[in-house]
């Protein structure tokens, strides 16, 4: 069960980040089509320009609340998971004296002997000593070194470590061989031309990661960022307890690669662009321009046939003017409504002209004008 909870925490993010996010920008688009594109005006075809930039704002901002939800989901996990801190109720930066207070406190409270009669008393003796095993660890300076930098599982990964240097040296090793182990296979994916997009943000961001971990670990104090800025912030709001070292490796590894997963899939969506420069779209100036010659000349040719076939049907009216007018018009009313009105350009035309006149125009407003 547990392995199959990690195989899926590894690649359940992948398969949002490649296929389930591309999927639902689909479905984005067409809904935001449908709110704020009226009905009968025309809405941008798939592979056109608009359609395609539209595409990929949509893609961006998703990838983004995706990004933003895998750190908070990071930080959630790490809130609900126990914590020696949180469960005894003291800061992070509590001495001896303070401890001991705390935990007499307690004592009083949830030692099995103290209990009521009404409570499980097996629940109650496993619950305290899960308190009392907590104050060992943040009275023992050494495991509250490790516990601090390195979390909970450095006591199950190193049960016969007794010293800082002992479990430090653990931690490293454990790290060193993680560590080199995504770098063999980030260059072994790079030698056969896969993970191409985004290859410099993924070394740079194990970098940072690896250097900001191996520093955490060889310092006797909490990193800056912690002490100065990030706990006083959270103090200051009462959001959530206190960030630990080992909580903040564990979201900075999450960012990064989230991070780099973004930057992978956002490339492409620009470098697409630069390769394929945009042609004029159906609202730019060099395109009306265009279309206005066309029209031009379509009714110049228009008006050349619609007068040759005037001349030939009015032949049997030559004598007869008021039956060549009435010819005459008749002719030209049906060339407009069944031929200039058909055609494309024309349609196109008159389409913009009733978008500008509807422009500033409430919604559901009826008349005229």
């Amino acid at each position: 069960m547990v392995n199959a909870n990690v195989s899926f925490d590894t690649i359940g993010p992948f398969l949002v980040w490649q296929f389930l996010i591309p999927f639902a920008a689909g479905w984005v688009q067409t809904i935001l089509y449908s709110i704020f594109i009226r009905a009968g005006n025309p809405k941008p075809h798939p592979g056109s320009p608009r359609f395609i930039k539209h595409r990929r704002n949509i893609l961006i901002a998703i990838y983004a609340a995706y990004f933003v939800f895998t750190i908070y989901e990071v930080d959630f996990n790490l809130q609900r998971s126990s914590n020696a801190y949180n469960d005894l109720g003291v800061p992070i930066n509590v001495d001896e004296s303070g401890l001991n207070s705390r935990f007499r406190k307690l004592t009083v409270r949830f030692h099995p002997d103290k209990i009521g009669p009404n409570v499980d008393r097996n629940m109650a003796n496993n619950y305290y000593v899960h308190l009392k095993h907590a104050r060992d660890i943040i009275l023992d300076p050494a495991k509250r070194f490790a516990y601090d930098r390195f979390g909970p599982d450095i006591f199950a990964q190193c049960q016969n470590c007794l010293t800082i240097k002992d479990y430090t040296d653990n931690a490293l090793l454990t790290a060193g061989t993680t560590y080199g182990a995504l770098l063999i296979f980030l260059i072994g994916a790079n030698a056969l031309g896969f993970l191409s997009d985004g290859s410099y943000w993924r070394y740079l961001g194990l970098l940072a990661v690896a250097t900001f971990e191996v520093r955490t670990a060889l310092r006797p104090d909490h990193p800056a960022v912690l002490s100065k800025y990030l706990n006083p912030l959270v103090a200051s709001t009462n959001l959530r307890p206190a960030y630990l070292p080992f909580q903040i490796v564990a979201i900075a590894k999450k960012a990064s690669i989230s991070l780099a997963q973004f930057l992978a899939l956002l490339m492409p969506l620009y470098r697409a662009d630069s390769q394929n420069p945009a042609k004029p779209t159906d609202d730019s100036d060099e395109t009306r321009h265009r279309q206005l010659d066309r029209l031009g000349g379509l009714v110049e040719e228009i008006n050349k046939d619609a007068n040759r076939l005037l001349e030939l049907e009015s032949i049997p009216y030559r004598d007869n003017e008021r039956a060549k007018s009435e010819l005459r018009e008749a002719l030209k009313k049906y060339m407009v409504q069944n031929v200039v009105h058909q055609e494309k350009e024309v349609r196109n035309a008159m389409g913009q002209v009733m978008m500008r006149k509807r422009t500033g125009v409430p919604h559901g407003a009826v008349g005229t004008k």
